[in-house]
């Protein structure tokens, strides 16, 4: 008989757990600069808020955070698909079937998040990509590797032919989305002050379409799906057991993607990114080019130094596995935060605060995030969100209160 139920919390990997919680808190420090609208605002005004310093935490932020950690919740997000079908599969699940109705409702959710509340949404592209993911389980190790490194390499060409034959590489939906917005919100300032609900929601809406405009102009489908893979491959071994103590691909990983991370990371900064919306350029292909060797190396650099240091500072780095394990409850409740704090429908404070300040507000929300997470699961064996998933999933309301200790 198949066996539907919802696996245990004894078959989780904490050190897993802590890093989704870093990943966490990486994508709030990087996602803060887009609610406060701090990413949005001239080199005039942000002198004026933050002062001289500003430039040097700017450009430490592109070297070192933005799209680091996204690249670490993409790895994690294939190492756990890896795990969730070997678990099913070695219980005679309907492993598939279970599959397919968990990621709809990711989707589901993401969607809702997109459209609705949050214009930085990344649970919708997940969701899709794991659809993909399904399709292609059966590839070998071999063909994970290598279908991984050609993705990469995609944005690099894509760029040059976009380049070379005129095309948008938003395909167009950069229009669609300026079109479909309230009058002057084209402008990011203007639209996080929008105190009207249903400017907001439309605004939203618009913002929504605006998204999958940048995943296509920043060729980020395949970036993901290639962190994905990578993933995949990953868990495959932590499957088999030569993952975690596998210390020669651990340092070799945190090597080599630390140096080529830390090489090419000032080199994108200097470019100022891979920017939004921007004209073909050689610059712009040089800022691709320097994204492909920093942003993911240094990513999954991150990953291996964290398990590296796991292994000697656990009981520090375990305070990071409440909130990782309650990451959908934590990511969605960052959005919350952000749009109340910032937004005109809440407190208005978008474009008024220092980087500075940003940054510590950002540490206080994740730590105040981190405490309350681990004072949560004392008492309960899922975060409110991911209680709701698992009873979405499996069609039944899993038991939420941990048994008293007698």
């Amino acid at each position: 008989m198949t066996d539907l139920a919802p696996t245990g919390r004894n078959e989780r990997h904490d050190v897993l757990d802590a890093l989704r919680g870093f990943a966490l808190f990486g994508i709030f420090l990087a996602n803060i600069r887009f609610f406060s609208g701090w990413e949005f605002l001239g080199p005039e005004q942000r002198n004026v808020l933050a002062g001289s310093a500003f430039d040097l935490i700017d450009f430490l932020h592109l070297a070192v955070i933005d799209g680091k950690f996204y690249t670490l919740f993409s790895f994690l997000f294939g190492l756990g698909f890896a795990l969730q079908l070997a678990r099913l599969e070695g219980r005679g699940a309907a492993a598939t079937r279970i599959y397919l109705r968990r990621t709809s409702i990711l989707l589901g959710i993401g969607l809702l998040h997109l459209f609705v509340f949050w214009v930085g949404d990344i649970l919708a592209p997940y969701a899709l990509l794991g659809f993909v993911l399904l399709a292609v389980r059966h590839w070998t190790d071999r063909t994970l590797l290598i279908v991984a490194g050609l993705a990469l390499l995609v944005p690099i060409a894509g760029y040059a032919l976009f380049w070379a034959f005129g095309v948008d590489q938003s395909l167009g939906l950069y229009n669609l989305a300026y079109a479909m917005m309230p009058p002057g919100a084209e402008d990011p300032m203007v639209d996080l002050r929008l105190s009207d609900w249903s400017e907001r929601l439309q605004s939203s809406f618009a913002l929504g379409v605006l998204r999958f405009g940048y995943l296509f102009d920043t060729w980020r489908w395949p970036k993901l799906f290639a962190i994905m893979l990578l993933g995949l491959w990953a868990g495959r071994r932590l499957v088999r057991g030569e993952l975690l103590g596998n210390t020669r691909l651990l340092v070799g990983v945190l090597m080599i993607g630390g140096l080529s991370g830390l090489v090419a990371g000032p080199i994108l900064a200097a470019l100022d990114g891979i920017g939004f919306d921007r004209p073909h350029s050689l610059n712009g292909l040089y800022a691709v080019i320097a994204y492909t060797f920093a942003v993911i190396p240094l990513g999954l650099a991150y990953a291996a130094g964290f398990v590296l240091l796991w292994r000697r500072a656990s009981g520090s780095l375990r305070l990071l596995a409440a909130p990782g394990r309650m990451a959908l409850t934590n990511y969605l409740g960052q959005t919350l935060i952000g749009l109340t704090v910032f937004y005109g429908i809440g407190f208005d404070q978008a474009g008024q605060w220092p980087i500075q300040a940003l940054i510590a507000f950002a540490c206080a929300v994740y730590l105040t995030q981190a405490v309350l997470s681990n004072l949560w699961l004392k008492a309960f064996q899922y975060g409110p969100l991911e209680w709701l998933w698992r009873a979405l999933t499996y069609g039944s309301a899993p038991k939420l209160r941990r048994a008293m200790a007698t």
